[in-house]
């Protein structure tokens, strides 16, 4: 569920380092390295994952500004993802050989010939199916840099951290919440009612 329409399952990450003071003049082109782009059929693509405007998805030329939501900056990602039966590809792939046999009137093909048909038969297939579109957000507080993902798959949450990396050149460390509570015990000086707590609830 986003964040815009009430309680999600999440993460929370804090900003490493310093963020650059030239963000809001550099934000825009960084972002468009990374944002979403179709598919290409063409070149056997079967994956596309990037950055989306969570409240104009279909919205291709966004800028650092469109997502504002002073102190707060509201980024969505998308993943589109085509995938096909491999037992059809393998019988369309057999029959395609038997097929460039019969046309060459020879009883095998070389190894280069079935390579080329099998990629000729993948882009063919790829144009057949329609992407399976999934989609994510996040939420960077400026003002804490505290990072929050819409997720708690790790595959996602650790893809959507590698490219907010290599986008803002800044490292992310998660916040997990046995060691935000045990920070919190540190600081506060209550190393000691923890411990009697623990002991009690062992008896």
């Amino acid at each position: 569920m986003p964040f815009i329409s009430g309680a999600l399952s999440l993460r929370r990450y804090q900003i490493m380092g310093e963020v650059s003071p030239t963000l809001d003049r550099t934000a825009t082109l960084a972002i468009r390295r990374y944002t979403w782009k179709p598919i290409d059929d063409s070149r056997g693509e079967k994956e596309s994952f990037g950055w989306v405007n969570p409240r104009r998805l279909l919205d291709d030329q966004f800028s650092w500004e469109d997502l504002m939501v002073s102190p707060f900056v509201l980024l969505g990602v998308r993943r589109d993802r085509k995938t096909f039966s491999p037992v059809l590809f393998r019988a369309r792939r057999d029959r395609l050989f038997g097929e460039t046999r019969r046309e060459k009137k020879v009883e095998k093909l070389s190894r280069q010939q079935r390579l080329a048909l099998e990629e000729e038969l993948t882009i063919k297939m790829l144009k057949e199916t329609s992407p399976a579109s999934s989609f994510a957000e996040l939420l960077w507080d400026l003002n804490s840099g505290i990072v929050f993902m819409g997720s708690t798959s790790n595959p996602l949450c650790e893809r959507i951290q590698e490219v907010f990396e290599a986008t803002f050149d800044l490292k992310l460390r998660p916040l997990y919440p046995a060691l935000t509570g045990a920070q919190y015990i540190a600081l506060n000086g209550l190393e000691d009612e923890f411990h009697i707590g623990k002991s009690a609830g062992a008896r």
